[in-house]
């Protein structure tokens, strides 16, 4: 969501929008059946983004351009628990099980979140206006917590495919060289899709 006062001065001062903090990235879960329609899930992921930039209101005495390189990796390893909005499959028999066509279900979790912020490249002294190189660097780690939503359409007994919508919120204390901000803002909004196997 990039909401904080770091984003802020970010955005601000060099050519970067908050939608460049936004980033492809993949996933894999873990779930096991606790209950009929309860799982409970395992997850991990990993979604980072470089962005080029230059200051936009500086030029260096050459009349170029200042520029940096700005990136975010968020890294989230979570435990929760999915509910099966429709029953999931259908036992036949003892040793038989059905597995329905379509299965909504919504879910909520929670853990740790990992980040890395880095900002490396030319920047501008405010007080005398010297530009300077330099590497900007914070990384560390807060708790975490999200709720999602998703559907999983069964292709065969064995394959499933499945799709989840996701709100992650956490905040974590900057380190390192960021001196003088608040909290950075870690959370943000997922949609994935991808292939889950039973067994």
């Amino acid at each position: 969501m990039a909401r904080s006062d770091l984003y802020d001065f970010t955005t601000t001062q060099l050519t970067l929008s908050r939608g460049d903090f936004a980033a492809l990235g993949y996933a894999a879960d873990l779930a096991l059946r606790v209950a009929q329609r309860v799982d409970l899930v395992f997850s991990g992921g990993d979604a980072r983004r470089g962005q080029p930039s230059e200051f936009r209101k500086f030029v260096d005495t050459r009349d170029q351009p200042i520029e940096q390189t700005t990136s975010l990796r968020r890294v989230p390893l979570t435990v929760g628990v999915r509910y099966a909005l429709t029953s999931p499959g259908e036992q036949i028999s003892r040793l038989a099980w059905l597995p329905s066509r379509v299965t909504p279900w919504i879910g909520a979790g929670g853990g740790l979140m990992l980040y890395n912020f880095r900002q490396n490249g030319d920047f501008v002294d405010f007080e005398t206006l010297n530009v300077f190189s330099k590497t900007y660097a914070s990384k560390g780690r807060s708790a975490m917590a999200y709720a999602n939503l998703g559907v999983d359409l069964s292709l065969t007994e064995r394959f499933v495919l499945t799709g989840d919508l996701r709100y992650s919120t956490s905040r974590a204390a900057l380190n390192g060289t960021f001196v003088g901000f608040n909290k950075i803002d870690l959370s943000g909004t997922a949609a994935t899709m991808g292939i889950a196997v039973r067994y």
